[in-house]
């Protein structure tokens, strides 16, 4: 390729270049081919991540890769994001939604493959809300004779029930939106409930794979009827008072990972501007101060003796004038890549504890840049802008130049390429 005088395109020409010497012969490896690939890494700990699908793990994988790394992911489905970045060794796995124990079973033996090149597995779990479960069935002290674990996954697995989360946050006094079982007690009760509420699956993503939802909206008790024997049927759901900033969701995330072993918790806190969906998807987010949020965030976690990773979210309740904590995923979240950019990067601190190193004692994090889910925010803007929900400014307004993309990185294009052709926003 012809060099080009002016230094962008000769940026983008290297980067071109790069590409083709990176990419060109990029298939899902097997099991034998994968230790041929790990034999030649220059790293004693090779992570494996369970499933490379979209931002999240993404995000995992070039979290490794930003500190040297190269990730094992494991997938079933030849176009998983991350089998498509620069950092990753990507091996075709069986499908852990329909065939878990053949799934386990082979991740078992890879960290067992591992071993065999005289490297040490360490085990992520990107997709927890479906692997936990099988995950513990399958035999955790089977996977931690070949893996080394730097997560409680048992703790994890018991905490994806969000009325326990409730229960223990009562305990410490963490304040949290009201929340109630969805029994035939709750059903039928004559007590005032305070509509509207939102109604969640108490575990797991079963009511949001066949619905697209992640909450409903009710507003009396036959809207709340009518909601449990049309969509959750057979599911097991809570009811969480609704809490709105005058109908403006003004919530923050912090994601972390403690150690409990040396009792240290590095923290992250940012504040979503947009989503793509209502209830969970951020679209646009900036890295923001929130003390508050890190003091009951870390009070939260030592309560429950936390360790690994994980997400705490918060929304702001303007009638109370505090903070509620909505919920904790025990795993890290779509947009840790902007911890990473902002100088806290969660993926690499696992690593280290995984090694046996020190995790940094303070946070060093760096406020103002946005994460950006570009494609979908633009999708969702152009489709807000026709109905005359927002104008042009509004969605200008927010944007900075200083971000950190979701899925599109110049370092590592190709995953938004595919991400693109594939036409997931």
């Amino acid at each position: 390729m012809i060099a080009s005088p002016y230094s962008f395109f000769q940026s983008l020409s290297r980067e071109i270049g790069q590409m083709q010497t990176d990419y060109r012969n990029l298939v899902a490896l097997e099991q034998d081919e994968m230790q041929t690939a790990i034999r030649g890494l220059r790293q004693e700990y090779v992570p494996v991540l369970t499933d490379g699908a979209f931002a999240n793990q993404l995000a995992i994988v070039r979290g490794h890769g930003k500190e040297g790394f190269m990730t094992v992911v494991l997938d079933a489905d030849a176009r998983a994001l991350a089998f498509y970045s620069r950092f990753a060794i990507p091996v075709l796995s069986p499908d852990y939604k329909t065939n878990v124990v053949e799934f386990w079973s082979f991740v078992q033996t890879v960290g067992e493959k591992i071993r065999e090149c005289g490297k040490t597995p360490i085990l992520t779990v990107g997709d927890a809300e479906w692997l936990l479960d099988s995950m513990v069935e399958f035999g955790l002290q089977k996977l931690r004779q070949v893996y080394v674990f730097n997560q409680d996954y048992s703790l994890q697995q018991q905490l994806m029930d969000k009325y326990l989360q409730y229960q223990e946050a009562i305990k410490v006094e963490v304040d949290m939106p009201h929340t109630w079982e969805v029994d035939d007690q709750l059903l039928n009760t004559e007590e005032a409930l305070p509509f509207p509420l939102l109604i969640k699956e108490r575990r797991g993503k079963s009511l949001f794979a066949a619905t697209g939802k992640q909450a409903f909206e009710v507003h009396s008790p036959g809207e709340l009827k009518e909601t449990v024997v049309n969509f959750a049927r057979g599911v097991s759901l809570i009811a969480q008072q609704k809490i709105s900033d005058d109908g403006r969701e003004n919530m923050v995330s912090i994601g972390a990972y403690r150690d409990r072993k040396r009792q240290t918790t590095v923290m992250f806190s940012s504040r979503r501007l947009r989503g793509t969906r209502e209830y969970g998807s951020t679209a646009l987010a900036v890295s923001e101060p929130c003390p508050e949020g890190l003091e009951m965030a870390r009070k939260f976690l030592d309560h429950i003796d936390y360790y690994g990773s994980c997400e705490l979210e918060f929304i702001y309740d303007s009638k109370q004038k505090k903070l509620l904590l909505l919920e904790l995923n025990p795993r890290l979240y779509k947009t840790q890549s902007l911890a990473t950019h902002c100088g806290i990067n969660f993926n690499y601190l696992a690593l280290l504890n995984a090694m046996g190193k020190q995790l940094p004692g303070e946070n060093s994090q760096i406020y103002g840049p946005r994460w950006w889910l570009a494609w979908g925010d633009v999708a969702n803007g152009m489709r807000k802008m026709q109905n005359g929900e927002m104008s042009f400014r509004d969605f200008m307004e927010p944007l900075s130049f200083d971000f950190v993309n979701g899925v599109d990185e110049l370092d590592d294009p190709l995953p938004g390429f595919v991400n693109l052709f594939n036409g997931k926003f």
